[in-house]
């Protein structure tokens, strides 16, 4: 069973107002639960932890443009504009992993047979490792991936899914995604890589770390 806290402790752990957490939790960054009254909300702890992972302290987060302009640009060589362009530049691999995990919502479910979800998933995580060169010893226990052609409602009838922050499928939404890249079966290579960087196992998240800096050098090698 999930275990979940209050907003004023999740609150505390994220170093915001309950009011900001009540904001993360209808736009999506936070899981939980409203009670009976409907005033009061029950906050998933998972999700929290999650969040702080991701955290970058003081700063704005980066606009959905340009999220998906670095995106777009660690993973196939495409141009940005100059103020990007500086960003990548000065930016570390720890910040960059977690200014484009901040537009990153994860859900997790539990389904009898994630076989069936993975044809409407782009795989991302440490289920696409292989494409950042990367291999896992055995086969991942969670299933990530982004939707692609189906809405998530439809999943959750098709597939039977219940909403579980311990489950075995993890679904992702990139809050400035662009349609185009979710027909594949894969993610792009950085949002893969930065997937993989949130990750609580200590393999994964370096493989990821690993590879976005990778995909930064390149790129800025071509680029200046």
């Amino acid at each position: 069973m999930e275990i979940e806290i209050a907003t004023s402790e999740a609150a505390r752990r994220l170093g915001v107002s309950s009011e900001r957490v009540g904001q993360m939790l209808r736009s999506g960054e936070l899981r939980g639960r409203q009670l009976d009254d409907r005033n009061t909300w029950l906050v998933s702890l998972a999700s929290v932890q999650d969040r702080a992972r991701v955290d970058v302290g003081r700063g704005r987060p980066w606009a959905d443009h340009t999220v998906a302009s670095v995106i777009a640009a660690l993973s196939d060589g495409s141009q940005v504009d100059a103020k990007t362009h500086q960003r990548l530049r000065n930016t570390s691999v720890e910040q960059l992993w977690r200014k484009i995990a901040q537009a990153v919502t994860v859900r997790r479910y539990r389904t009898r047979n994630t076989e069936i979800a993975r044809p409407h998933l782009a795989l991302t995580g440490e289920s696409a490792i292989d494409r950042i060169g990367e291999k896992l010893v055995g086969e991942s226990r969670v299933l990530h991936g982004y939707l692609r052609e189906i809405d998530l409602e439809d999943l959750i009838d098709d597939a039977g899914l219940v909403e579980d922050g311990d489950g075995n499928l993890a679904i992702h939404e990139l809050r400035a995604s662009e349609p185009k890249w979710a027909h594949g079966s894969h993610a792009p290579r950085a949002l893969i890589a930065v997937d993989c960087a949130r990750e609580p196992s200590t393999r994964v998240r370096s493989a990821g770390l690993r590879a976005l800096e990778d995909m930064r050098v390149h790129w800025l090698g071509q680029n200046t």
